[in-house]
């Protein structure tokens, strides 16, 4: 039976969910919740650096604590040291700050030893977790035997503090800034024309995540001649190589915003647009938290944890090694090869009839 902790409401709460854009803002609900309940607690994140954006300027969030850990390549005695010199550096404010209460959304061991690392009375985390995190905790909730989570899932683990929530609405801040540069970027290419704006997110840290670069430009051109779409796509720098690639292979021209936003510029692209089709990565979250038109194209991870929305549609087939996750059974991934541009083009022009008649600002005052 789990535990149930007796708080005064005046804790001091640190959460930890380092790392992975999606699974960041998946877990955003959980602040809300914590902050409905203990309006007087002091509520810290932290986050490592690649998706700070996500949290900083969240309401409900006292502060943000950015981890810049020290990644290397190398064997593993060369990686451990790294790792441990890292936390030499966060050790000391993690100390100062007297946290009663820590919550590992992560369950890594490198998440249970920062939790650890607080001197908070109270550890709380998923008893189904790796590399043996759970061992760092003195309260387990049972996740049953899945490690697979979404927004309810993160929310569930607050039933010890006495929290019952079903508001699964996730959070990214965007500024007026923000949205200022979204309009500039995409302003120009549109010269007054009122065309539906579709954002492309074709890569991901995952290899087997990836559908095919000719899908990708034979689905770009047909946004274009049978919606009038100005397509264009999103990513980071390391993205820039593929989405060329998929450019060269286009009749039609496109936008590539690879590497010239942040990640929150990013997001407030994505407000503006009629519709994102993305694979299963963090701008596939962004997008939904922002309650934006989605189709995800889905095949090695779990769509059917994902959260249920009438503008979200998903796209994969249902093959029995699906899900594969880091580890494909196959060579050539094969579930993401059987998706077709026609597979996604239905799903399109579902969710694009429903925004027919939606202006964004930046297309009414490009």
């Amino acid at each position: 039976m789990t535990r149930r902790l007796s708080l005064t409401g005046s804790e001091r709460i640190l959460i930890i969910k380092l790392s992975s854009i999606g699974d960041v803002v998946m877990a955003t609900p959980v602040v809300k919740a914590l902050r409905q309940a203990f309006p007087k607690a002091y509520i810290a994140w932290i986050v490592e650096e690649k998706s700070k954006d996500i949290l900083i300027g969240n309401p409900y969030l006292d502060e943000v604590i950015v981890w810049t850990r020290n990644l290397t390549k190398g064997g593993v005695l060369t990686r451990l040291r790294y790792f441990l010199s890292g936390l030499t550096e966060i050790n000391a404010i993690l100390r100062s700050k007297r946290f009663d209460l820590v919550i590992d959304l992560q369950g890594l061991l490198r998440s249970a030893i920062i939790g650890l690392l607080t001197g908070a009375r109270y550890r709380l985390g998923f008893d189904c977790v790796r590399e043996g995190a759970s061992l760092f905790y003195n309260i387990r909730y049972p996740s049953n035997e899945t490690r697979i989570r979404n927004s309810q899932a993160y929310l569930d683990i607050l039933r010890p503090l006495g929290i019952e929530s079903e508001d699964i609405h996730m959070h990214v801040p965007i500024n007026e800034d923000d949205r200022a540069c979204a309009c500039s970027l995409i302003g120009k290419y549109l010269s007054g024309e009122q065309r539906p704006i579709v954002a492309l997110c074709p890569a991901t840290t995952w290899p087997n995540k990836h559908w095919t670069e000719e899908g990708w430009a034979i689905l770009a051109d047909r946004l274009v001649s049978c919606f009038n779409a100005l397509p264009v796509f999103l990513g980071s720098s390391v993205d820039i190589p593929l989405i060329e690639r998929i450019k060269i292979q286009m009749r039609h021209e496109a936008v590539s915003l690879a590497g010239r936003t942040t990640l929150r510029q990013a997001a407030a692209v994505i407000e503006q647009c009629n519709l994102i089709i993305a694979v299963d990565t963090g701008l596939l979250h962004v997008a939904v938290a922002l309650d934006r038109p989605v189709v995800g194209v889905f095949g090695p991870s779990g769509w059917q944890y994902f959260v249920k929305k009438h503008n979200f549609i998903p796209v994969a087939k249902n093959l029995p090694c699906i899900p594969c996750f880091r580890h494909p059974t196959c060579k050539d991934f094969d579930c993401m090869k059987a998706i077709s541009p026609e597979d996604i083009l239905a799903a399109v022009e579902r969710l694009l009839t429903l925004e027919t008649n939606v202006q964004s600002a930046c297309r009414r005052n490009p």
